[in-house]
């Protein structure tokens, strides 16, 4: 006989799962109960979580009519009831993801440090485990000090098991744990891991290109929608003020172009005109001055000849 609190659980999460907009499966194996309780505690708000039997989840996805799902219910899972679309829930819960100790064999995430300072540890045996596995310490005042930072676990080292029990014994928990989505669905449509974890800043990138791409070969191509017309409209606008400038046609738009135009070439005109009345005037005083000795050396001339008829009448009395 099938026990009563299952049909109630089943009952209970049709009905939870009819009235989700998105509802996602997420691994929670080899979570521990107060890290689990942290992650809720952090959803709260924005998605439930909640931790039921695997064929229960299964028989709740045949009676809420969810096809394809069930696929993805394997290991240790939780329901996931959200608002959220499911890429901004799983960037959601990537972001939720809370420190636990370390087990042994477990990969180091990053390298593992183990601070200076007073650890809080009474004097006693623990200060050999601790210099054996290069940790620099001493006893200070009955408490065990360590004297300098020492890195102990290099990142994707893996984790001995006296390293992890001497981390916890040191309150250090390195390793980062949280809930891994299997898949969500949102509207008859399924959206596995694989999907959801994308780069974002590539993604936008990417897009952005794109449309840059698109938006260049319709503006090319000469293609009117209603993000290329605006530009379409001044290409022409444009085109269409330097027919008439260039063929000097008149109008509203024009008009200004035209009279400054017209300005410039007349400048340029006037100042033609006034160098070269400069440069005749400038001719017609080097001419002048030019003729000037002349009439200096005839009056030279007509000076000498007195002064030898003069002389020569000297010369007969």
């Amino acid at each position: 006989m099938v026990a009563k609190w299952k049909f109630e659980e089943v009952k209970e999460l049709t009905k939870r799962i009819s009235k989700s907009k998105v509802i996602a499966l997420a691994n929670i194996g080899g979570i521990p109960s107060r890290q689990l309780q942290l992650m809720r505690k952090r959803l709260k708000g924005k998605a439930e979580l909640r931790v039921g039997k695997n064929n229960l989840i299964k028989m709740s996805f045949e009676r809420a009519g969810i096809k394809g799902l069930d696929k993805h219910v394997r290991g240790s899972v939780g329901l996931i009831f959200t608002d959220l679309d499911p890429f901004k829930l799983n960037k959601i819960l990537k972001s939720s993801r809370v420190s636990a100790p370390a087990k042994a064999g477990s990969i180091a995430p990053k390298d593992i440090v183990v601070p200076s300072g007073d650890t809080s540890l009474p004097a006693g045996p623990i200060i050999g485990d601790l210099q054996r596995l290069g940790i620099k310490a001493r006893i200070q005042e009955g408490r065990i000090i360590v004297t300098e930072d020492s890195l102990v676990v290099r990142k994707g080292e893996e984790i001995s098991r006296d390293m992890a029990g001497v981390l916890t014994r040191l309150g250090i928990e390195p390793i980062e744990i949280g809930l891994e989505l299997n898949a969500a669905y949102e509207d008859g449509v399924i959206y596995t891991s694989d999907i959801l974890d994308i780069d974002e800043t590539k993604t936008i990138s990417d897009l952005q290109s794109s449309y840059r791409d698109a938006l260049n070969l319709a503006l090319n191509s000469g293609i009117y929608n209603s993000v290329t017309i605006k530009y379409l409209l001044n290409d022409a606008f444009n085109s269409a003020i330097n027919l008439t400038i260039n063929a000097e046609i008149p109008t509203r738009e024009t008009i200004r172009f035209l009279l400054s135009k017209a300005n410039m070439e007349m400048l340029s005109l006037k100042s033609r005109i006034s160098g070269d009345s400069v440069s005749g005037a400038q001719a017609g005083g080097e001419n002048e001055r030019e003729e000037e000795p002349k009439k200096e050396v005839e009056r030279e001339e007509e000076k000498t000849e007195d002064e030898a008829a003069s002389g020569l009448a000297s010369l007969f009395g």
